[in-house]
């Protein structure tokens, strides 16, 4: 009989199945047990909660959350941020060709390729399917629009292997939106923008980028300094 703890709906050897095969640090190899193990296994869980299975970027869970916090921030500081949409080019054709196997290695490829052209404070995600999506935490409308060529470039240079050696190649197009300063913009419509102009860059052909910022801010210089001014808790 299977003595083994578990947690609430989980068995405890399934959990750490799950953490070996992700990759994280098998929790048994640090000598950990009772309430540490179980709590080391919680953490792992959560975490892979927040990722992709297939990709290992976040997922839409956690671009949510980083999107919810940033535009907080931006409407708190003063300071952009922008979100593009990545949408990998004729994919389908992908799998109808190669197999679904070549598509699952496709989207690895392009999601390493985000990672690597990402600043450090950035965040990229797989939303679902073909698509990803990418958080520019204070970043001008000009970098955004380098970042976004940037990408576009990597994602076109990347390949991904089939088990018969051949290499496939996709191209993406990105559409942009970038969140007014002083603003307390909605997720949701922000990432609608981005998505217009995702729409724009398919239109015009494919592996390009469409790239617009929000409407200005209608804070004047006087009120932002105002703002500044006071303590956080006492502004008028």
């Amino acid at each position: 009989m299977d003595h083994s703890p578990e947690l609430p709906g989980v068995n405890l050897e399934e959990a750490l199945r799950l953490l070996r095969q992700s990759g994280q640090r098998d929790p048994l190899a640090d000598g950990l047990g009772g309430v540490a193990l179980l709590q080391r296994v919680i953490d792992g869980l959560c975490e892979l909660s927040l990722r992709d299975g297939l990709t290992g970027l976040p997922n839409r869970r956690h671009l949510t959350a980083t999107l919810e916090r940033e535009l907080d921030r931006v409407a708190r500081t003063g300071e952009p941020a922008a979100v593009l949409l990545v949408d990998i080019d004729r994919f389908k054709q992908v799998n109808d060709t190669y197999g679904h196997l070549a598509g699952d290695r496709v989207l690895q490829a392009v999601g390493a390729a985000l990672g690597q052209g990402l600043r450090s404070m950035d965040l990229a995600a797989r939303t679902g399917g073909e698509e990803f999506a990418v958080v520019l935490p204070n970043v001008s409308p000009a970098s955004a629009r380098r970042i976004a060529e940037r990408l576009r470039e990597r994602i076109a240079a990347a390949s991904a292997t089939l088990e018969d050696a051949r290499a496939v190649r996709v191209t993406a197009s990105i559409g942009g939106a970038l969140a007014p300063a002083w603003e307390r913009m909605d997720p949701e419509r922000l990432i609608a923008l981005a998505d217009q102009h995702l729409y724009v860059a398919k239109s015009r052909g494919r592996n390009c980028v469409s790239f617009e910022h929000a409407a200005s801010s209608a804070v004047t210089p006087q009120e932002r300094a105002m703002l500044l001014a006071f303590p956080r808790g006492r502004r008028p």
